[in-house]
């Protein structure tokens, strides 16, 4: 439901300061938080829908930083689970401009929409359709110059992209006022990466080059992600102070890091726990065949399966996420701007959005405070989207992006999960209505 309302009674959650005002109202009209303070100071409009929200806490909506959408019904599946922010890392570019437009005007249900277009990489990709490639600096260039000219929030690097390639990708995106985020290259170290100017940095990839000998490095470097980084981390040594030099360069580059712990995690589990995890018994029944046939076309994409983790690496690999837990968490005992992101299309416990819940309790696990946590969705990730003034807190002048909540996140960062109410763009939503019914894509609207 649109229109003006106020919000009267909870306790306000300032995200920034982690100062909590009680018996607060918040009002908000034509999609913006018009007026916020105490109950008893603030002026509610004649004619504003009043609703009350004693015994709730508030605070702005998530945000995931790194989203992979298989089909347009997620969409409302992500505000259902306190999501009202998404970055697009990697996908087609007329999709997306398309799903933009469609979320923006209204036309379609959904968190705020921000993309990457395609990814840029040096060797032929394993997603030609999301994929474009920038074997030299020309071809850099001109790749960068026109993601511009469509709109991209942000240019995406990956695997394999040569040195020369993205000097030049970071120097015209950065002409052209677009960060650069993505995937350490194989061929260099996060700390090469840094000084040529990367701005994000997506999932914890510390290449052996950087912390081990060259010939050791070159036998683990190159091989799929489940071997590589199992095997990598199995001979990385935390306390090394080439450690602390990274940490370092990482805070004082200002350098923006998604973790994606809740994608590790899912690769972790045998059949048996996925299984479990994948059991969607609680949910509507189209949720379920939504997300099951997403999932199904994304494996069926990948016939390398490159994230598969071989059964007799998976005790090691678990040592391995543990020690990248100890690592984020001397990142944030340094000041690294940490983000939330879950590279995941999900299931079960991995469904979209709540994938980000999940990924709020991994950082916690790190040593993260809860208030710490939900910074790292909020006003951290806003400033990452380059959005700060609009997004990630709740203040006069800002969307209306927020959730009410039936219990504490910061005496427990799983209450995010406990969600009353979606405020999205100013409209009230609950659960139970975004999950009711699956999503009909509207006259003129995209819709495959």
């Amino acid at each position: 439901m649109g229109g003006s309302a106020a919000l009267v009674g909870g306790s306000l959650i300032d995200v920034r300061t982690g100062r909590v005002t009680p018996n607060a109202a918040i009002v908000i009209d034509g999609g913006k938080i018009i007026e916020v303070g105490t109950a008893d100071a603030v002026r509610i409009p004649t004619g504003a829908r009043r609703i009350d929200t004693r015994g709730s806490w508030l605070i702005p909506g998530l945000t995931d930083m790194h989203v992979h959408l298989r089909s347009p019904a997620m969409l409302p599946i992500y505000l259902a689970y306190g999501v009202t922010t998404v970055r697009e890392c990697g996908g087609g570019l007329t999709r997306a401009r398309l799903l933009q437009r469609d979320l923006a005007t209204g036309r379609r249900v959904g968190p705020r929409f921000y993309f990457v277009g395609p990814i840029l990489d040096g060797i032929p990709p394993l997603w030609p359709d999301m994929t474009t490639l920038v074997e030299t600096p020309l071809t850099a260039e001109a790749a960068v110059r026109f993601l511009a000219t469509q709109g991209v929030a942000a240019v995406k690097v990956y695997n394999s992209v040569p040195e020369t390639s993205l000097e030049t990708i970071v120097r015209v995106a950065h002409e052209l006022g677009l960060p650069v985020t993505g995937h350490v290259p194989r061929s260099m170290t996060m700390t090469r990466a840094i000084e040529i100017g990367m701005d994000g940095l997506e999932h914890i990839r510390i290449t052996g080059r950087e912390m081990l000998a060259a010939d050791e490095a070159a036998q683990l470097d190159y091989l799929p992600v489940g071997r590589r980084e199992t095997l990598l981390w199995g001979r990385y040594d935390l306390a090394s102070p080439r450690f602390d030099a990274l940490v370092a360069r990482l805070a004082s580059a200002r350098v923006f890091l998604d973790p994606t712990f809740v994608v590790d995690a899912a690769a972790l589990r045998d059949e048996r726990e996925r299984s479990q995890a994948e059991a969607m018994v609680t949910l509507p029944p189209w949720v379920g065949a939504a997300i099951g046939q997403a999932v199904g076309a994304r494996k069926a994409g990948d016939p390398q399966r490159v994230t598969d983790m071989p059964p007799e690496l998976r005790d090691s690999a678990r040592i391995g996420f543990s020690k990248r837990q100890r690592f984020i968490g001397m990142c944030a005992s340094a000041g690294v701007r940490l983000v939330t992101g879950t590279d995941h299309t999900g299931l079960g416990d991995d469904l979209p959005g709540r994938g980000v819940q999940r990924e709020l309790a991994y950082l916690v696990e790190c040593g993260l405070t809860p208030l710490a946590a939900l910074r790292a969705s909020t006003i951290v990730a806003a400033e990452a989207l380059g959005r700060s003034d609009e997004l990630g807190s709740i203040e006069r002048g800002k969307a209306a992006d927020l959730l009410v909540l039936n219990a504490d996140p910061l005496t427990d960062v799983r209450n995010v999960g406990a969600i009353r109410i979606v405020v999205t763009a100013g409209r009230l939503m609950t659960p139970a209505d975004l999950l009711a019914a699956p999503p009909e894509a509207p006259d003129g609207a995209y819709s495959a």
